[in-house]
């Protein structure tokens, strides 16, 4: 009988949703005779750590990500030699815990550092085409992202190879695509189910990313949420406490919820306000529910992804310097959110039992 496949799952710690769209696969793959092992920082390491407190974890080295700008490409400039060392001190941690633990695959949601020569690789993204507005520095960042990703055994995109799709030209331009070897559209990741419940309250507002840009938004919706009637929810993604508490009587704040009491805050609520991240938008299609996209300052990619389905009347968006509760809440009564059976559901299984066939 051949030896359970010892899996190590590495998210990057980029606001959450890199951990949160792995749990499926890490669901999946405890279902599947494997040992899991996971490694990640920051709240995308706490996060793991209390959904899955039976899996033995480790802390990779943090890229520490700050955004002294609003303009996104700046940001990443200005922190790239930064970016390099924690990718190289990434390296010799995956290397230590390869060899410690006697590792045999790594599924690497965007972080550059966790694969081996001595493992099976797969690296996971939804952005291989960079939305980086100046020509020529977009192909020269296209063109390094490639080189990283054709490290990897295969590359992974949570996505539907046709139309419709999620992610739009982010992983769908023809020309970047020819450059990548052995990529795969798994479709959706999420962790949610859908439930009909009746709503308890008008809406669960979902703070994620970076800070300071997080902290503004919360700052922001709470003060508009004062000056109306309805009940809202606000989660407010500080994973390394469990705080819970109401700032009004209407207004209820929690500073984390598990997988599950999430699903069921968003079954009971009518409206979903979040950023537009794209693991937001992977939720979205299991959840049959209308939502208010808000996207980070500077974080071209949020942009775009909230107005490719604000033009199509799917997700209302609006900038964060724009943002008015009020108006947003009467908005969205004209657009559609996404309809129920768009999409297949759990196509990635498919590609995970592949995954552990082609390595026995």
């Amino acid at each position: 009988m051949n030896e359970p496949k010892r899996i190590l799952v590495a998210p990057l710690n980029w606001g959450l949703g890199h951990a949160t769209r792995c749990i499926p696969i890490i669901r999946f793959l405890q279902k599947q005779n494997t040992q899991v092992f996971l490694a990640s920082d920051g709240r995308a390491f706490h996060l793991l750590k209390k959904e899955f407190p039976e899996l033995p974890i480790f802390e990779l080295p943090s890229y520490d990500i700050t955004y002294r700008s609003s303009n996104m490409m700046w940001n990443m400039a200005l922190q790239f030699p930064k970016m390099m060392r924690a990718i190289a001190q990434e390296k010799k941690a995956i290397a230590k815990i390869v060899e410690q633990n006697k590792i045999d695959i790594i599924i690497s949601d965007n972080r550059f550092g966790c694969f081996s020569k001595k493992t099976y690789n797969v690296f996971m993204t939804h952005q291989v085409n960079l939305p980086i507005p100046l020509p020529v520095v977009k192909q020269i960042g296209n063109w390094y992202n490639r080189f990283q990703i054709n490290q990897f055994d295969e590359c992974w995109i949570p996505d539907f190879e046709n139309t419709p799709n999620l992610s739009g030209q982010l992983s769908h331009e023809k020309n970047t695509l020819k450059g990548l070897r052995n990529v795969k559209y798994i479709g959706a990741l999420s962790r949610m189910n859908f439930e009909k419940k009746k709503p308890v309250r008008k809406a669960i507002i979902i703070l994620s990313g970076p800070e300071p840009q997080r902290t503004y938004l919360e700052e922001k919706i709470l003060a508009q949420a004062l000056e109306l009637p309805d009940r809202f929810l606000i989660v407010k993604g500080q994973t390394e406490i469990k705080e819970h508490s109401f700032f009004s009587e209407h207004i209820e704040l929690v500073s984390f919820l598990t997988s599950e009491e999430l699903n069921n805050a968003i079954t009971e609520s009518e409206i979903i306000i979040s950023r537009s991240g794209y693991t937001t938008l992977m939720d979205l299609v299991f959840l049959n529910k209308k939502a208010i996209l808000i996207p980070t300052p500077g974080q071209t990619e949020q942009i775009y992804l909230a107005e490719h389905f604000n033009q199509q009347k799917i997700f209302y968006s609006i900038s964060q310097k724009d943002f008015n509760l009020k108006i947003a809440l009467d908005e969205i009564e004209n657009y559609t959110g996404f309809k129920d059976g768009a999409f297949p559901n759990n196509l990635f299984e498919k590609y995970v039992v592949q995954l552990l066939e082609n390595n026995l």
